[in-house]
C-alpha cells in the first residue's frame, strides 16, 4: 500500500478541507454524513459540504462541488452509492480534481471502497488520512455533437433514437478508418469503469483495468446488416459516429445523468478525456478489482461437496 502523504492530517500551513457530498433522499446517507462530520472534526480537518446539503448540517461550510479543487480540498468523500459518484464526478471541476473515497450504502457500489457502516468506515478514514491508501486513475470519455462538447462521462456513452419505436441506422468509424454501417436500438461507447456496468448487461466483456482500452457495444444490432459484435480500442482512438436515418434524432446520454439531442449526419465524435477521476482504493488495482467482480457481479460461491453428488 502506498503512502500518500498529500492527504495526511492536517499539518500547520494546510487550510485544505474534506469535501462531504451525499444523496438527500436518504436518512441513511444523512446520518452517515453526520458520523463523519464528527469523526473529522474530532481530528481538527476542515469540511466543506456540497451546497445542496450544507442547510442539513453546518451552513457555513458551503462549497459547490465545482469549486472542490486539489488547491483547497484533499479529497471528497461521496456517500451513497454509484450513482451519486457520477453526480459527483460530473460536476467536480474539470482540472485539479481531487480523489473521491466513495462510501456505499447501495446494493452494489462497484466505484465505492467503504462501507457505510460506522465501525468500518471509521478505519477507512484512519487510514486515508495516515496515507495509507492507494489511488486509481480512472479514464473517462469526453463527447462532442458537432462543435458542441458535452459533460464527461465516467461509465459510458450511450446513443438512442429519440423516437422509442424507431431503430437507428448509424455508421461508425474509428480513428478517421470506416468500421462498420448497422442498423441497431443504440450503442454503448464504455470506459473500463463502465465494462461493469450497463456495457456488461449489453453483452459486452469485462476489461481487466491493465488494459488502456475503451468498449463499443452495439444494442440489439439487425442481423441482415451484418454481424456486429463489441469492439474494444485503446483508450487514444477517436470513435467517430454518424445517425444515417433521415429526420430521425438520436440522444446522447452520459453515465445515465444528462441527455442531449443530436440531429441526423451530424458527427458525434468520442476520445479520452484530457483528465482523469482519481479514487481512493485500500488494495492494489488488479486485486480490489477481481474481488469486487467476484462479489458483486459473479456472486461465485463454493458448493457443498453433497451438492455435487449424482
Amino acid at each position: 500500500m502506498n503512502e500518500n502523504p498529500d492527504i495526511k492530517s492536517r499539518e500547520k500551513g494546510d487550510d485544505r478541507a474534506i469535501g462531504i457530498a451525499c444523496r438527500l433522499d436518504s436518512p441513511e446517507a444523512l446520518k452517515i454524513v453526520q458520523f463523519i462530520t464528527d469523526f473529522l472534526l474530532k481530528r481538527n480537518e476542515r469540511i466543506a459540504y456540497e451546497t445542496r446539503i450544507s442547510s442539513k448540517f453546518i451552513r457555513h461550510f458551503a462549497r459547490s462541488l465545482g469549486d472542490m479543487t486539489t488547491d483547497n480540498t484533499k479529497f471528497v468523500i461521496s456517500v451513497g452509492g454509484d450513482g451519486t459518484v457520477l453526480r459527483v464526478c460530473q460536476n467536480l471541476p474539470k482540472k485539479k480534481i481531487p480523489p473521491i473515497l466513495g462510501v456505499n450504502l447501495g446494493s452494489v457500489g462497484f466505484l465505492d471502497e467503504s462501507m457505510g457502516n460506522p465501525e468500518s468506515l471509521k478505519l477507512d478514514l484512519e487510514k486515508v488520512l495516515s496515507g495509507k491508501f492507494c489511488i486509481e486513475h480512472a479514464a473517462r470519455l469526453v463527447t462532442r455533437i458537432g462543435n458542441h462538447i458535452l459533460p464527461v462521462a465516467l461509465n459510458e456513452v450511450l446513443i438512442i433514437s429519440s423516437k422509442p419505436s424507431k431503430v437507428l441506422y448509424t455508421n461508425i468509424m474509428v480513428d478517421d478508418q470506416n468500421f462498420t454501417s448497422s442498423y441497431l436500438d443504440g450503442l454503448i461507447i464504455s470506459t473500463h469503469t463502465g465494462s461493469t456496468a450497463y456495457a456488461l448487461s449489453a453483452g459486452g466483456c469485462l476489461l481487466d483495468p491493465r488494459l488502456n482500452g475503451f468498449e463499443i457495444v452495439p444494442l440489439n444490432p439487425f442481423a441482415g446488416t451484418g454481424v456486429f459484435r463489441p469492439l474494444i480500442v485503446p483508450t487514444s482512438a477517436k470513435i467517430q459516429i454518424k445517425l444515417q436515418r433521415p429526420r430521425l434524432n438520436g440522444l446522447v446520454i452520459i453515465d445515465g445523468q444528462s441527455e442531449y439531442k443530436v440531429s441526423p449526419q451530424v458527427k458525434i465524435t468520442i476520445s479520452r478525456a484530457p483528465t482523469d477521476i482519481k479514487f481512493i482504493r485500500f488494495h492494489s488495482q488488479l486485486g480490489g478489482y477481481f474481488d469486487k467482480v467476484r462479489e458483486k457481479i459473479l456472486f461465485s460461491r463454493k458448493l457443498a461437496d453433497d451438492s455435487l453428488e449424482d
